[in-house]
Protein backbone atom coordinates (compact mmCIF):
# COMPACT_ATOMS: atom_id res chain seq x y z
CA UNK A 1 0.00 0.00 0.00
CA UNK A 2 1.06 3.91 -1.13
CA UNK A 3 2.11 5.68 2.10
CA UNK A 4 -0.37 8.14 0.93
CA UNK A 5 -3.09 5.97 0.61
CA UNK A 6 -2.09 4.38 3.98
CA UNK A 7 -1.58 8.04 5.85
CA UNK A 8 -5.54 8.95 3.70
CA UNK A 9 -7.29 6.12 5.69
CA UNK A 10 -5.40 6.94 8.54
CA UNK A 11 -6.83 10.31 8.60
CA UNK A 12 -10.71 8.91 7.72
CA UNK A 13 -9.78 6.36 11.15
CA UNK A 14 -9.12 9.22 13.30
CA UNK A 15 -12.11 11.51 12.47
CA UNK A 16 -13.76 8.55 12.55
CA UNK A 17 -13.26 8.01 15.82
CA UNK A 18 -14.10 11.80 16.90
CA UNK A 19 -17.53 11.54 15.76
CA UNK A 20 -18.55 8.35 17.42
CA UNK A 21 -16.97 9.80 20.31
CA UNK A 22 -18.72 13.28 19.98
CA UNK A 23 -21.72 10.67 19.62
CA UNK A 24 -21.56 9.29 22.52
CA UNK A 25 -21.04 12.89 24.57
CA UNK A 26 -23.78 14.23 22.84
CA UNK A 27 -25.58 11.15 23.64
CA UNK A 28 -25.35 11.71 27.67
CA UNK A 29 -25.29 15.31 27.84
CA UNK A 30 -28.91 15.20 26.19
CA UNK A 31 -30.12 11.99 28.54
CA UNK A 32 -28.82 14.18 31.64
CA UNK A 33 -30.69 17.29 29.87
CA UNK A 34 -33.90 15.09 29.65
CA UNK A 35 -33.69 13.56 33.30
CA UNK A 36 -33.45 16.69 34.51
CA UNK A 37 -36.66 18.89 32.45
CA UNK A 38 -38.64 15.80 33.34
CA UNK A 39 -37.73 16.17 37.00
CA UNK A 40 -38.28 19.87 36.88
CA UNK A 41 -41.94 20.00 34.99
CA UNK A 42 -42.73 17.68 37.94
CA UNK A 43 -41.26 19.99 40.88
CA UNK A 44 -43.19 22.56 39.65
CA UNK A 45 -46.87 20.42 38.82
CA UNK A 46 -46.90 18.89 42.08
CA UNK A 47 -47.27 19.53 46.03
CA UNK A 48 -46.58 18.05 49.27
CA UNK A 49 -43.94 15.01 49.77
CA UNK A 50 -44.13 14.00 46.18
CA UNK A 51 -42.47 17.52 45.63
CA UNK A 52 -39.84 16.54 48.02
CA UNK A 53 -39.12 13.50 46.60
CA UNK A 54 -38.84 14.80 42.92
CA UNK A 55 -36.27 17.38 45.05
CA UNK A 56 -34.46 14.42 46.29
CA UNK A 57 -33.99 12.64 42.92
CA UNK A 58 -32.75 15.75 41.28
CA UNK A 59 -30.39 16.08 43.88
CA UNK A 60 -28.61 12.98 43.39
CA UNK A 61 -27.95 13.54 39.30
CA UNK A 62 -24.47 13.94 38.34
CA UNK A 63 -24.34 17.49 37.15
CA UNK A 64 -21.48 18.66 35.19
CA UNK A 65 -18.55 20.86 36.77
CA UNK A 66 -19.94 23.91 34.63
CA UNK A 67 -23.14 24.41 36.46
CA UNK A 68 -22.08 23.41 40.08
CA UNK A 69 -23.96 26.79 40.68
CA UNK A 70 -27.03 25.55 39.54
CA UNK A 71 -27.04 22.09 41.33
CA UNK A 72 -26.77 24.18 44.25
CA UNK A 73 -29.28 26.47 43.42
CA UNK A 74 -31.78 23.53 43.64
CA UNK A 75 -30.15 21.88 46.48
CA UNK A 76 -30.98 25.27 48.41
CA UNK A 77 -34.10 25.16 46.88
CA UNK A 78 -34.99 21.50 48.23
CA UNK A 79 -34.42 22.84 51.86
CA UNK A 80 -36.85 25.73 51.52
CA UNK A 81 -39.43 23.68 50.32
CA UNK A 82 -38.54 20.89 53.56
CA UNK A 83 -38.91 23.74 55.89
CA UNK A 84 -41.48 25.39 54.29
CA UNK A 85 -43.60 22.33 54.33
CA UNK A 86 -42.16 21.35 57.83
CA UNK A 87 -40.94 17.84 56.64
CA UNK A 88 -37.62 17.65 59.01
CA UNK A 89 -36.86 14.03 57.50
CA UNK A 90 -36.77 15.42 54.20
CA UNK A 91 -35.02 18.60 55.60
CA UNK A 92 -31.94 16.58 57.04
CA UNK A 93 -32.23 15.09 53.46
CA UNK A 94 -31.46 18.09 51.83
CA UNK A 95 -29.09 19.64 54.19
CA UNK A 96 -26.94 16.40 53.17
CA UNK A 97 -27.47 16.65 49.74
CA UNK A 98 -25.91 20.14 50.14
CA UNK A 99 -22.86 19.14 52.15
CA UNK A 100 -22.57 16.48 49.70
CA UNK A 101 -22.57 18.31 47.08
CA UNK A 102 -20.16 21.57 48.50
CA UNK A 103 -17.63 18.23 49.29
CA UNK A 104 -18.08 16.95 45.71
CA UNK A 105 -17.20 20.55 44.40
CA UNK A 106 -14.56 21.33 46.77
CA UNK A 107 -15.69 23.82 48.20
CA UNK A 108 -14.41 22.73 51.65
CA UNK A 109 -14.73 26.16 53.73
CA UNK A 110 -18.40 26.48 53.02
CA UNK A 111 -18.97 22.44 53.57
CA UNK A 112 -17.21 23.28 56.93
CA UNK A 113 -18.99 26.42 57.99
CA UNK A 114 -22.46 24.57 56.94
CA UNK A 115 -21.67 20.90 58.29
CA UNK A 116 -21.06 22.48 61.83
CA UNK A 117 -24.74 24.10 61.69
CA UNK A 118 -26.20 20.65 60.46
CA UNK A 119 -24.80 17.68 61.77
CA UNK A 120 -26.75 18.31 64.81
CA UNK A 121 -29.80 18.57 63.17
CA UNK A 122 -29.40 15.26 61.03
CA UNK A 123 -28.39 13.26 63.95
CA UNK A 124 -31.54 14.54 65.38
CA UNK A 125 -33.88 14.38 62.24
CA UNK A 126 -32.24 11.90 60.05
CA UNK A 127 -30.88 8.54 59.65
CA UNK A 128 -28.69 7.30 61.80
CA UNK A 129 -26.80 6.70 57.68
CA UNK A 130 -27.00 9.64 56.88
CA UNK A 131 -25.44 11.13 59.85
CA UNK A 132 -22.26 9.33 59.98
CA UNK A 133 -21.81 9.86 55.68
CA UNK A 134 -21.32 13.38 56.26
CA UNK A 135 -19.39 13.11 60.28
CA UNK A 136 -17.25 11.15 57.72
CA UNK A 137 -16.76 13.81 55.16
CA UNK A 138 -16.42 16.35 57.79
CA UNK A 139 -13.23 14.24 59.12
CA UNK A 140 -11.31 13.73 56.35
CA UNK A 141 -12.06 16.99 55.93
CA UNK A 142 -10.15 17.90 59.11
CA UNK A 143 -7.04 16.13 57.90
CA UNK A 144 -6.97 18.15 54.58
CA UNK A 145 -3.70 19.73 55.37
CA UNK A 146 -1.92 16.79 56.72
CA UNK A 147 -3.40 16.91 60.17
CA UNK A 148 -3.67 13.83 60.67
CA UNK A 149 -3.53 13.84 64.58
CA UNK A 150 -6.54 15.68 64.24
CA UNK A 151 -8.53 13.60 62.44
CA UNK A 152 -7.52 10.93 64.07
CA UNK A 153 -8.72 12.18 66.95
CA UNK A 154 -12.20 12.78 65.19
CA UNK A 155 -12.10 9.39 64.19
CA UNK A 156 -11.80 8.24 67.55
CA UNK A 157 -15.21 9.96 69.05
CA UNK A 158 -16.79 9.10 66.20
CA UNK A 159 -16.07 5.60 67.00
CA UNK A 160 -17.04 6.18 70.66
CA UNK A 161 -20.22 7.85 69.69
CA UNK A 162 -21.00 4.86 67.35
CA UNK A 163 -20.63 2.27 69.81
CA UNK A 164 -22.60 4.01 73.01
CA UNK A 165 -25.47 3.98 70.30
CA UNK A 166 -24.59 0.98 69.07
CA UNK A 167 -24.75 2.03 65.23
CA UNK A 168 -22.22 -0.58 63.39
CA UNK A 169 -22.60 1.42 60.28
CA UNK A 170 -20.88 4.17 62.25
CA UNK A 171 -18.60 2.38 63.77
CA UNK A 172 -17.69 0.76 60.51
CA UNK A 173 -16.56 4.35 59.13
CA UNK A 174 -14.69 5.16 61.81
CA UNK A 175 -12.47 2.00 61.86
CA UNK A 176 -12.11 2.63 57.81
CA UNK A 177 -11.22 6.13 59.01
CA UNK A 178 -8.96 5.25 61.46
CA UNK A 179 -6.92 2.54 59.08
CA UNK A 180 -6.86 4.83 56.48
CA UNK A 181 -4.94 7.52 58.41
CA UNK A 182 -2.85 5.21 60.41
CA UNK A 183 -1.86 3.61 56.27
CA UNK A 184 -0.44 7.25 54.94
CA UNK A 185 1.49 7.99 58.31
CA UNK A 186 2.96 4.25 58.08
CA UNK A 187 1.98 2.83 61.30
CA UNK A 188 0.71 -0.48 59.71
CA UNK A 189 0.23 -2.56 62.77
CA UNK A 190 -2.34 -0.16 64.25
CA UNK A 191 -4.31 -0.10 60.27
CA UNK A 192 -4.28 -3.65 59.99
CA UNK A 193 -5.99 -3.59 63.31
CA UNK A 194 -8.59 -1.29 62.19
CA UNK A 195 -9.14 -2.62 58.59
CA UNK A 196 -9.46 -6.38 59.92
CA UNK A 197 -12.06 -4.89 62.22
CA UNK A 198 -13.91 -2.57 59.30
CA UNK A 199 -14.30 -6.18 57.69
CA UNK A 200 -15.71 -7.60 60.53
CA UNK A 201 -18.29 -4.74 60.75
CA UNK A 202 -19.14 -4.26 57.13
CA UNK A 203 -19.59 -8.15 56.29
CA UNK A 204 -22.17 -7.61 59.58
CA UNK A 205 -23.88 -5.58 57.66
CA UNK A 206 -24.11 -7.15 54.92
CA UNK A 207 -25.97 -9.77 56.67
CA UNK A 208 -28.18 -7.18 58.09
CA UNK A 209 -29.25 -5.21 54.52
CA UNK A 210 -27.09 -5.86 51.01
CA UNK A 211 -26.44 -2.38 50.48
CA UNK A 212 -23.81 -0.45 48.40
CA UNK A 213 -22.26 1.05 50.81
CA UNK A 214 -21.90 -1.76 53.13
CA UNK A 215 -20.37 -3.44 50.33
CA UNK A 216 -18.05 -0.58 49.44
CA UNK A 217 -16.95 -0.36 52.97
CA UNK A 218 -16.01 -4.12 53.06
CA UNK A 219 -13.98 -3.99 49.44
CA UNK A 220 -11.88 -0.45 51.02
CA UNK A 221 -10.96 -3.05 53.50
CA UNK A 222 -9.78 -5.73 51.67
CA UNK A 223 -7.78 -3.48 50.10
CA UNK A 224 -6.38 -1.99 52.44
CA UNK A 225 -5.48 -4.62 54.41
CA UNK A 226 -4.16 -6.34 51.46
CA UNK A 227 -1.98 -3.61 50.62
CA UNK A 228 -0.38 -3.11 53.79
CA UNK A 229 0.42 -6.90 54.20
CA UNK A 230 1.56 -6.50 50.94
CA UNK A 231 4.16 -3.47 51.91
CA UNK A 232 4.98 -5.68 55.23
CA UNK A 233 6.23 -8.26 53.06
CA UNK A 234 3.46 -10.75 54.37
CA UNK A 235 3.20 -12.44 51.12
CA UNK A 236 1.71 -15.49 53.21
CA UNK A 237 -1.20 -14.00 54.77
CA UNK A 238 -1.60 -11.75 51.96
CA UNK A 239 -2.35 -15.15 49.78
CA UNK A 240 -4.92 -16.16 52.21
CA UNK A 241 -6.41 -13.17 51.93
CA UNK A 242 -7.21 -13.12 48.48
CA UNK A 243 -9.40 -15.87 47.90
CA UNK A 244 -11.89 -13.99 51.00
CA UNK A 245 -11.79 -11.23 49.01
CA UNK A 246 -12.39 -12.58 45.53
CA UNK A 247 -15.80 -14.44 47.37
CA UNK A 248 -16.87 -10.94 48.11
CA UNK A 249 -16.53 -9.45 44.80
CA UNK A 250 -18.34 -12.30 42.98
CA UNK A 251 -21.04 -11.27 45.93
CA UNK A 252 -20.97 -8.02 44.90
CA UNK A 253 -21.63 -8.93 41.07
CA UNK A 254 -24.21 -11.14 41.71
CA UNK A 255 -26.52 -8.71 44.14
CA UNK A 256 -26.02 -5.55 42.01
CA UNK A 257 -25.32 -7.28 38.52
CA UNK A 258 -21.86 -5.17 37.77
CA UNK A 259 -18.09 -5.99 38.91
CA UNK A 260 -16.99 -4.76 42.32
CA UNK A 261 -14.83 -1.48 41.43
CA UNK A 262 -12.55 -2.08 43.82
CA UNK A 263 -11.85 -5.23 42.26
CA UNK A 264 -9.61 -3.80 39.76
CA UNK A 265 -7.51 -3.47 42.81
CA UNK A 266 -7.68 -7.12 43.44
CA UNK A 267 -6.64 -8.00 40.29
CA UNK A 268 -3.07 -5.54 40.54
CA UNK A 269 -2.50 -7.01 44.73
CA UNK A 270 -2.92 -10.86 42.94
CA UNK A 271 0.10 -9.12 40.01
CA UNK A 272 2.16 -7.55 42.31
CA UNK A 273 2.52 -10.93 44.54
CA UNK A 274 3.08 -12.92 41.23
CA UNK A 275 6.05 -11.06 40.32
CA UNK A 276 7.30 -11.21 44.31
CA UNK A 277 7.41 -15.07 43.69
CA UNK A 278 8.28 -14.54 39.81
CA UNK A 279 4.91 -15.81 37.95
CA UNK A 280 5.68 -13.01 35.53
CA UNK A 281 2.96 -15.43 33.15
CA UNK A 282 0.20 -15.27 35.71
CA UNK A 283 0.81 -11.40 36.27
CA UNK A 284 0.20 -10.81 33.15
CA UNK A 285 -3.30 -12.63 33.04
CA UNK A 286 -4.12 -10.45 36.00
CA UNK A 287 -3.35 -7.51 34.04
CA UNK A 288 -5.79 -8.66 31.01
CA UNK A 289 -8.16 -8.92 33.52
CA UNK A 290 -7.62 -5.29 34.39
CA UNK A 291 -8.07 -3.89 31.58
CA UNK A 292 -11.54 -4.15 30.54
CA UNK A 293 -12.84 -2.86 33.41
CA UNK A 294 -10.42 0.10 34.39
CA UNK A 295 -11.02 3.71 33.86
CA UNK A 296 -8.73 5.49 31.39
CA UNK A 297 -7.12 7.66 33.93
CA UNK A 298 -6.02 4.35 36.38
CA UNK A 299 -4.10 2.45 33.31
CA UNK A 300 -1.41 3.38 34.83
CA UNK A 301 -1.61 0.78 37.50
CA UNK A 302 -1.44 -2.13 34.26
CA UNK A 303 1.61 0.03 32.98
CA UNK A 304 3.61 -0.25 36.32
CA UNK A 305 2.68 -3.84 36.36
CA UNK A 306 3.83 -4.27 33.13
CA UNK A 307 6.94 -2.33 33.56
CA UNK A 308 8.24 -4.43 36.44
CA UNK A 309 7.40 -7.80 34.43
CA UNK A 310 9.76 -6.45 31.67
CA UNK A 311 12.53 -4.93 34.23
CA UNK A 312 12.48 -8.75 36.05
CA UNK A 313 12.83 -10.45 32.38
CA UNK A 314 15.56 -8.37 31.62
CA UNK A 315 13.23 -6.59 28.30
CA UNK A 316 14.59 -3.62 29.04
CA UNK A 317 13.30 -1.92 25.37
CA UNK A 318 10.13 -2.88 26.64
CA UNK A 319 10.34 -1.84 30.37
CA UNK A 320 11.03 1.60 28.63
CA UNK A 321 8.04 1.15 26.10
CA UNK A 322 5.83 0.75 29.15
CA UNK A 323 7.58 4.04 31.32
CA UNK A 324 6.98 5.91 28.14
CA UNK A 325 3.27 5.35 28.22
CA UNK A 326 3.03 6.34 31.64
CA UNK A 327 5.68 8.99 32.00
CA UNK A 328 3.10 10.95 28.88
CA UNK A 329 0.08 10.38 31.26
CA UNK A 330 1.65 12.28 33.74
CA UNK A 331 2.68 15.11 31.49
CA UNK A 332 -1.06 15.23 30.21
CA UNK A 333 -2.66 14.76 33.88
CA UNK A 334 -0.10 17.12 35.80
CA UNK A 335 1.31 14.19 37.94
CA UNK A 336 4.63 15.81 38.26
CA UNK A 337 6.03 14.22 41.61
CA UNK A 338 5.50 10.63 40.44
CA UNK A 339 7.08 11.93 36.89
CA UNK A 340 10.04 12.72 38.17
CA UNK A 341 9.92 9.34 40.00
CA UNK A 342 8.81 7.73 36.86
CA UNK A 343 11.93 9.40 34.66
CA UNK A 344 14.73 8.13 37.77
CA UNK A 345 13.21 4.54 36.88
CA UNK A 346 13.98 5.21 32.79
CA UNK A 347 17.95 6.48 33.73
CA UNK A 348 17.93 3.54 35.99
CA UNK A 349 16.83 0.95 32.75
CA UNK A 350 19.06 2.90 30.66
CA UNK A 351 22.18 2.82 32.78
CA UNK A 352 21.70 -0.83 32.71
CA UNK A 353 21.28 -1.06 29.09
CA UNK A 354 24.68 0.76 29.00
CA UNK A 355 23.20 3.61 27.19
CA UNK A 356 25.01 6.10 29.83
CA UNK A 357 24.65 9.43 27.93
CA UNK A 358 21.09 8.96 27.32
CA UNK A 359 20.78 7.82 31.27
CA UNK A 360 21.98 11.31 32.26
CA UNK A 361 20.35 13.22 29.65
CA UNK A 362 16.86 11.42 31.39
CA UNK A 363 18.37 11.86 34.86
CA UNK A 364 19.29 15.55 34.50
CA UNK A 365 15.78 15.86 33.13
CA UNK A 366 14.03 14.11 36.28
CA UNK A 367 15.97 16.68 38.73
CA UNK A 368 15.11 19.58 36.53
CA UNK A 369 11.44 19.07 36.81
CA UNK A 370 12.15 18.48 40.41
CA UNK A 371 13.74 21.37 41.34
CA UNK A 372 10.38 23.18 39.74
CA UNK A 373 8.53 21.64 41.61
CA UNK A 374 10.23 22.50 45.15
CA UNK A 375 11.14 26.14 43.52
CA UNK A 376 13.81 27.69 45.53
CA UNK A 377 14.19 25.04 47.67
CA UNK A 378 16.35 23.19 45.99
CA UNK A 379 18.12 25.49 43.30
CA UNK A 380 21.36 24.95 45.18
CA UNK A 381 21.11 21.46 44.91
CA UNK A 382 19.81 21.19 41.37
CA UNK A 383 23.39 23.44 40.69
CA UNK A 384 25.39 21.08 42.42
CA UNK A 385 23.99 18.45 40.81
CA UNK A 386 24.59 20.17 37.43
CA UNK A 387 28.47 21.21 38.35
CA UNK A 388 28.85 17.16 39.58
CA UNK A 389 27.22 15.88 36.53
CA UNK A 390 29.83 17.78 34.07
CA UNK A 391 32.60 16.50 36.65
CA UNK A 392 31.55 13.06 35.72
CA UNK A 393 30.95 13.28 32.33
CA UNK A 394 34.85 13.90 31.90
CA UNK A 395 35.87 11.18 33.67
CA UNK A 396 37.02 7.88 32.74
CA UNK A 397 34.70 4.93 32.82
CA UNK A 398 37.17 2.82 34.40
CA UNK A 399 38.08 5.47 37.19
CA UNK A 400 34.54 5.93 37.77
CA UNK A 401 34.13 2.03 38.46
CA UNK A 402 37.51 1.99 40.62
CA UNK A 403 36.61 4.84 42.76
CA UNK A 404 33.46 3.83 43.21
CA UNK A 405 34.32 0.13 44.21
CA UNK A 406 36.76 1.65 46.54
CA UNK A 407 34.04 3.36 47.58
CA UNK A 408 31.83 0.39 48.56
CA UNK A 409 34.42 -1.89 50.20
CA UNK A 410 35.31 1.23 52.32
CA UNK A 411 31.85 1.53 53.39
CA UNK A 412 31.23 -2.31 53.71
CA UNK A 413 34.24 -2.39 55.67
CA UNK A 414 32.76 1.00 57.92
CA UNK A 415 29.40 -1.06 58.40
CA UNK A 416 30.96 -4.19 59.93
CA UNK A 417 32.78 -2.83 62.23
CA UNK A 418 29.83 -1.05 63.24
CA UNK A 419 27.77 -3.37 63.25
CA UNK A 420 30.08 -5.82 65.21
CA UNK A 421 30.53 -3.65 68.13
CA UNK A 422 26.78 -2.96 68.01
CA UNK A 423 26.31 -6.77 68.34
CA UNK A 424 29.11 -7.14 70.94
CA UNK A 425 27.46 -4.27 73.40
CA UNK A 426 23.68 -5.51 72.59
CA UNK A 427 24.68 -9.38 73.86
CA UNK A 428 26.36 -7.86 76.64
CA UNK A 429 23.23 -5.97 77.91
CA UNK A 430 21.17 -8.59 77.00
CA UNK A 431 23.09 -11.16 79.33
CA UNK A 432 23.18 -8.65 81.99
CA UNK A 433 19.38 -8.11 81.63
CA UNK A 434 19.10 -12.13 81.85
CA UNK A 435 20.90 -12.90 85.20
CA UNK A 436 19.48 -9.47 86.75
CA UNK A 437 15.90 -10.84 85.26
CA UNK A 438 15.84 -14.10 86.35
CA UNK A 439 17.34 -12.98 89.98
CA UNK A 440 14.39 -10.98 90.01
CA UNK A 441 12.06 -13.75 89.71
CA UNK A 442 13.87 -15.58 91.99
CA UNK A 443 13.20 -12.96 94.59
CA UNK A 444 9.63 -12.70 93.69
CA UNK A 445 8.86 -16.10 94.16
CA UNK A 446 10.83 -16.14 97.77
CA UNK A 447 8.37 -12.71 98.32
CA UNK A 448 5.16 -14.44 97.37
CA UNK A 449 6.32 -17.26 99.56
CA UNK A 450 6.33 -14.71 103.04
CA UNK A 451 3.14 -13.09 101.89
CA UNK A 452 1.16 -16.73 101.61
CA UNK A 453 2.60 -18.10 104.77
CA UNK A 454 1.66 -14.28 106.45
CA UNK A 455 -2.19 -14.85 105.28
CA UNK A 456 -2.25 -17.90 106.69
CA UNK A 457 -1.02 -16.37 110.24
CA UNK A 458 -3.77 -16.02 112.89
CA UNK A 459 -2.07 -14.33 115.16
CA UNK A 460 1.07 -12.07 115.21
CA UNK A 461 1.95 -11.81 119.24
CA UNK A 462 1.20 -15.55 120.11
CA UNK A 463 4.05 -15.37 123.44
CA UNK A 464 2.02 -12.86 124.83
CA UNK A 465 -0.92 -14.90 125.52
CA UNK A 466 -1.40 -17.91 127.81
CA UNK A 467 -4.49 -20.22 128.08
CA UNK A 468 -4.89 -18.63 131.77
CA UNK A 469 -5.72 -15.22 130.07
CA UNK A 470 -9.57 -14.58 129.87
CA UNK A 471 -10.92 -12.67 127.20
CA UNK A 472 -11.71 -9.61 128.70
CA UNK A 473 -8.17 -9.38 129.63
CA UNK A 474 -7.05 -10.16 126.01
CA UNK A 475 -9.49 -7.26 124.66
CA UNK A 476 -7.21 -4.73 127.66
CA UNK A 477 -3.84 -6.45 126.80
CA UNK A 478 -1.96 -3.92 124.34
CA UNK A 479 0.14 -7.03 123.03
CA UNK A 480 -3.63 -8.08 122.15
CA UNK A 481 -4.75 -4.95 120.23
CA UNK A 482 -1.79 -4.56 118.71
CA UNK A 483 -2.14 -8.21 117.57
CA UNK A 484 -5.77 -7.28 116.14
CA UNK A 485 -4.41 -4.32 114.62
CA UNK A 486 -1.43 -6.02 112.51
CA UNK A 487 -4.01 -8.60 111.07
CA UNK A 488 -6.39 -5.68 110.26
CA UNK A 489 -2.98 -4.35 108.29
CA UNK A 490 -2.64 -7.55 107.04
CA UNK A 491 -5.93 -8.07 105.55
CA UNK A 492 -6.16 -3.97 103.98
CA UNK A 493 -3.04 -4.60 102.20
CA UNK A 494 -2.60 -8.44 101.05
CA UNK A 495 -6.47 -9.64 100.77
CA UNK A 496 -8.17 -5.94 100.07
CA UNK A 497 -5.22 -5.02 98.10
CA UNK A 498 -5.62 -1.15 99.08
CA UNK A 499 -2.23 -0.72 97.70
CA UNK A 500 -3.29 -0.43 93.94
CA UNK A 501 -5.07 3.12 95.31
CA UNK A 502 -2.28 5.74 93.87
CA UNK A 503 -4.06 7.82 96.22
CA UNK A 504 -3.05 5.60 99.13
CA UNK A 505 -1.53 7.02 102.27
CA UNK A 506 -1.01 6.22 105.44
CA UNK A 507 -3.33 8.38 107.21
CA UNK A 508 -6.36 7.06 105.05
CA UNK A 509 -5.22 3.64 106.28
CA UNK A 510 -4.98 5.09 110.28
CA UNK A 511 -8.44 6.40 109.59
CA UNK A 512 -9.78 3.87 108.26
CA UNK A 513 -9.04 1.59 111.12
CA UNK A 514 -9.94 3.90 113.84
CA UNK A 515 -6.84 3.69 114.89
CA UNK A 516 -3.91 6.62 116.13
CA UNK A 517 -0.61 6.91 113.81
CA UNK A 518 1.78 5.61 116.94
CA UNK A 519 -0.54 2.66 117.67
CA UNK A 520 -0.34 2.15 113.90
CA UNK A 521 3.32 2.74 112.99
CA UNK A 522 4.31 0.53 115.88
CA UNK A 523 1.97 -2.77 115.01
CA UNK A 524 2.75 -1.97 111.15
CA UNK A 525 6.62 -2.54 112.18
CA UNK A 526 5.97 -4.83 114.41
CA UNK A 527 3.92 -7.11 111.78
CA UNK A 528 5.24 -6.68 108.67
CA UNK A 529 9.31 -5.69 110.26
CA UNK A 530 9.03 -2.83 106.85
CA UNK A 531 7.71 0.84 107.24
CA UNK A 532 3.98 1.34 105.52
CA UNK A 533 6.06 3.48 102.56
CA UNK A 534 8.04 0.82 101.81
CA UNK A 535 5.94 -1.98 102.05
CA UNK A 536 3.04 -0.31 99.56
CA UNK A 537 6.11 0.02 97.14
CA UNK A 538 7.31 -3.52 97.99
CA UNK A 539 3.76 -5.23 97.35
CA UNK A 540 3.06 -2.74 93.59
CA UNK A 541 6.30 -3.22 92.07
CA UNK A 542 5.44 -7.50 92.78
CA UNK A 543 2.40 -7.38 91.26
CA UNK A 544 4.08 -4.79 88.27
CA UNK A 545 6.28 -7.85 87.97
CA UNK A 546 3.83 -10.56 87.66
CA UNK A 547 1.95 -8.21 85.19
CA UNK A 548 5.17 -7.69 82.94
CA UNK A 549 5.60 -11.62 83.38
CA UNK A 550 1.82 -12.77 82.73
CA UNK A 551 0.14 -10.08 80.31
CA UNK A 552 0.55 -8.40 77.24
CA UNK A 553 -0.77 -5.29 79.18
CA UNK A 554 1.24 -2.15 78.27
CA UNK A 555 3.49 -0.52 80.52
CA UNK A 556 0.95 2.24 81.17
CA UNK A 557 -1.41 0.08 81.81
CA UNK A 558 0.23 -1.86 84.69
CA UNK A 559 1.72 1.64 86.45
CA UNK A 560 -2.22 2.05 86.39
CA UNK A 561 -3.43 -1.58 87.58
CA UNK A 562 -0.36 -1.82 90.40
CA UNK A 563 -1.39 1.43 91.77
CA UNK A 564 1.77 3.79 90.67
CA UNK A 565 -0.38 6.65 89.85
CA UNK A 566 1.99 7.81 87.07
CA UNK A 567 4.21 5.47 84.42
CA UNK A 568 7.12 7.98 85.14
CA UNK A 569 7.00 6.80 89.33
CA UNK A 570 6.40 2.70 88.27
CA UNK A 571 10.05 3.20 85.75
CA UNK A 572 12.23 5.64 88.98
CA UNK A 573 10.65 2.67 91.56
CA UNK A 574 10.90 -0.18 89.33
CA UNK A 575 14.65 0.90 88.52
CA UNK A 576 15.56 1.94 91.84
CA UNK A 577 15.06 -1.07 93.18
CA UNK A 578 16.09 -3.48 90.51
CA UNK A 579 18.21 -1.95 88.48
CA UNK A 580 17.07 -2.27 85.25
CA UNK A 581 13.68 -0.65 83.23
CA UNK A 582 10.21 -2.59 83.00
CA UNK A 583 10.36 -2.79 79.72
CA UNK A 584 13.93 -4.80 79.84
CA UNK A 585 13.09 -7.37 82.17
CA UNK A 586 9.69 -8.23 80.22
CA UNK A 587 11.88 -8.50 77.01
CA UNK A 588 14.30 -10.67 78.93
CA UNK A 589 11.64 -12.84 80.81
CA UNK A 590 10.34 -13.97 77.39
CA UNK A 591 7.47 -16.51 78.92
CA UNK A 592 4.01 -16.69 77.03
CA UNK A 593 1.62 -14.59 77.78
CA UNK A 594 -1.41 -15.00 79.81
CA UNK A 595 -4.13 -13.36 81.48
CA UNK A 596 -3.41 -11.53 84.77
CA UNK A 597 -6.33 -11.35 87.40
CA UNK A 598 -6.03 -8.27 89.14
Amino acid sequence: MKLTTRFFIQILLCLFTCFISTIAIWGQSNDFQHQKDSLLKVITSTKGEEKLKTYETLARLQFPDEETDLMLQYVSEFIREARKQQNKKYESKACKAELVCLWNYLKHDEFERKANEYLPFIKKNGTRKDYYDVYTLQIQLSGRNGNNKRSIEGAKQMYEEAKQENCLYGVAHATNLMARIYTMEERYDEAEKYFRETIQNALKLIKEESDLANYFLASTGYNGLVTILNNQGKINECLSLMPIWKKHAIAFEKTFGYPDPFLVYYYKCCACICIDNKKYDEAELYCDSMEPMIIPIELHYIWDIKFRICEERNEYDNAIKWLDKDIDECSNLGEFSYMVILLKKKAHILRKMRRTEESYSVFETAVQLSDSIRLAENNAQLDEIRTQYEVDKHIAREEYLHNYLLFAIGSCILLAIALGGWMHYSRKITKKNRTLAQQIKELTIQQEELINEMLTKTSFSPHFLNETTSVADNNLCVESRMDKLCIAVRDLLLKDKIYRNPALTQELVIESLGTNRRAFTEAFEHCLKMQFKDYVNFLRLKDAIQLLEQSDLSIEEISEIAGFGTVQTFRNQFRDKYNMAPKDYRNSIKTPSSSFRA
